[in-house]
């Protein structure tokens, strides 16, 4: 018997998105999949064997914690762990072989002592802030790689940055003006003159994430770095003649109905009163509420204006009975808007015009992969795709 209520992944559907974004990789460049975490929501062992097995070379994970459990899982990968590690995380990342994020020559040394403690190799890529701001190096760049190149325990691999969305800041801009792209093209080409000055070997360098992929194919360099597309979703703000890839969707976050009931016109829902009945309604209630994630949205959203002034209509129509602005259910293929507002564990639908919706029937929720509770069930089944 299936959980009351309960999260769905098609790991089909995430072997064609891998496939979809392998078909663009540009030649010569690497699928790191980013599985930090539980691969957004999905479970992060399934998806990550699930990965590999369709092609990707890479994983990437945000903790120490999280590259054990892949290797406690019997993954074998190179796994790149984005957050650099603590000290007393220097153990686990050497004795799991994972490849560690480095920003600072102390992260270098805490490395190696563990690495010659253990007679084993310490694997790493340095990390370098272009204006994201949110991780930096402390010394140089070059400084870094010339302490990993004196320590036989050190392979320093690869050099790496990131960017975010529009107006997430990059120190390059200003060749862009001219040179779309041309930023980070000079940028590369300076790395690899100075990393030349200081070792032989060929350091692997990687910037694109999901966004910087689609939209610049000649910035693929040595490898990319991708995420939300693997689970069927575009970065936000990305233009539409950027979103060419055939991607399916992944992630259910799945219930069924425990109750249905009428009623009357003027009617009241939930706390607060937010909605009022435009008509005689049939509600069904379903046991999923903010304790499962459903309705959270991240700070950075709530305070965007764009978002405030569409809670502000769902506010205003709700009262009115309008469903216009209000996130939509599914129930046999047919849409059912959440109307009222979201309990801590439950919420309610109008399912006046869908007979079939009875207790017992199962609803898919519209839910952020990430924030829907992790202890709920993971069951991997293959969608009906439309």
């Amino acid at each position: 018997m299936k959980p009351l209520t309960y999260v769905a992944v098609d790991l089909d559907a995430l072997r064609h998105n891998v496939q979809q974004v392998l078909n663009h990789v540009a030649e010569g460049s690497l699928l790191c999949a980013v599985v930090k975490a539980n691969a957004y929501g999905h479970g992060m062992i399934p998806v990550a064997k699930a990965c590999i097995e369709a092609g990707a070379r890479w994983l990437a994970v945000s903790t120490v914690e999280e590259g054990v459990a892949l290797r406690e899982a019997g993954i074998g990968s190179p796994i790149l762990v984005f957050m650099p590690p603590l000290t007393q995380e220097c153990e686990a990342a050497v004795a799991h072989d994972l490849t560690a994020t480095v920003t600072s020559t102390a992260h270098v040394m805490d490395l190696q002592r563990e690495a010659q403690r253990q007679g084993r190799t310490a694997r790493m890529h340095a990390y370098e802030d272009l204006g994201l701001g949110r991780m930096g190096i402390q010394e140089g760049l070059m400084d870094i790689v010339e302490l990993a190149e004196g320590w036989p325990q050190i392979e320093l691999g690869g050099v790496y940055t990131h960017f975010g969305p529009p107006g997430s800041g990059m120190h390059v801009n200003l060749l862009n003006i001219v040179d779309r792209g041309g930023g980070l093209r000079v940028y590369a080409a300076m790395l690899f003159e100075g990393l030349r000055q200081i070792t032989e070997r060929r350091l692997m360098f990687h910037a694109a994430a999901s966004a910087m992929f689609l939209a610049e194919p000649a910035h693929h360099f040595d490898m990319v770095r991708i995420g939300t597309l693997l689970y069927g979703q575009y970065p936000d703000n990305l233009p539409a003649q950027n979103r060419g890839l055939q991607l399916r969707d992944t992630f259910e976050l799945r219930s069924h109905i425990v109750s249905a009931h009428t009623l009357e016109k003027g009617s009241k829902v939930g706390y607060g009163g937010d909605f009022t009945c435009a008509r005689q309604t049939r509600v069904a209630t379903v046991p999923v509420g903010f304790s499962h994630g459903l309705g959270i949205v991240p700070e950075s959203a709530a305070n965007h204006l764009r978002f405030c002034a569409r809670a502000f209509l769902r506010l205003r129509d709700g009262r009115k009975g309008r469903e216009r602005y209000l996130p939509v259910a599914q129930i046999a293929g047919k849409p059912a808007p959440l109307i009222g507002r979201i309990s801590m564990d439950q919420c309610c639908l109008d399912v006046t015009d869908i007979p079939e919706a009875i207790p017992g029937t199962e609803v898919i929720l519209p839910a952020r992969r990430v924030s829907t509770l992790p202890t709920l069930p993971r069951l991997y089944e293959p969608f009906t795709q439309t």
